[in-house]
């Protein structure tokens, strides 16, 4: 479980986003977060795998980072937050360190495409980012024995040919998760 103030800082940044979300605001201007329900199964999950070298795809302004800082407390580990848009990771950054947390985040600035072969092999990662990339990213992760990929938006974007792609790779196993917005859970083996 979440302590209370992380999450009171998860339930006031959903709040948020879905304020902008109902105001139609441009996807430029809206933080992309997370749903609570797939915080907390993200939580469990990395904890409960004792993942230790953790990657996010997309942090937003930080309901995923508070879920994997919270596993990484728990297991010792570090997260690798990879966020393009430096006002959302600035945001992420400030509730990171309010929480406590910071000693279990590294904040990478930048486009995944150039960090993520620079990353040693991780133990879990979290895809989401834009939906056009999950495939892409994937293919470029470098991952430890036994990882396991989640992505984020698998049912609420039709994220099918997603799925078909890592249930196509061979020593994976793969799952969909009718949780917050839809998970895609797949494991190396």
């Amino acid at each position: 479980m979440f302590h209370p103030d992380e999450r009171a800082a998860i339930d006031r940044l959903w709040a948020r986003k879905t304020e902008q979300d109902a105001k139609k605001l441009p996807k430029s201007e809206r933080h992309r977060n997370l749903h609570p329900d797939s915080a907390e199964f993200l939580r469990a999950l990395a904890a409960g795998l004792h993942a230790k070298r953790l990657v996010e795809i997309g942090g937003s302004s930080g309901v995923s980072t508070i879920a994997l800082a919270a596993a990484a407390r728990a297991t010792g580990g570090v997260v690798t937050s990879i966020e393009i848009e430096p006002t959302r990771q600035a945001e992420s950054r400030r509730t990171i360190d309010a929480l406590g947390l910071a000693p279990h985040v590294r904040f990478v600035l930048g486009d995944a495409t150039a960090v993520l072969p620079t990353l040693e092999p991780s133990d879990l990662v979290l895809l989401d980012c834009e939906k056009e990339d999950y495939v892409r990213f994937f293919d470029m992760l470098r991952l430890a024995p036994g990882a396991v990929v989640v992505a984020d938006n698998i049912l609420s974007h039709d994220l099918t040919a997603y799925v078909a792609h890592v249930r196509r790779r061979p020593g994976a196993e793969s799952v969909t998760l009718a949780v917050g917005k839809g998970l895609e859970v797949t494991r190396l083996v």
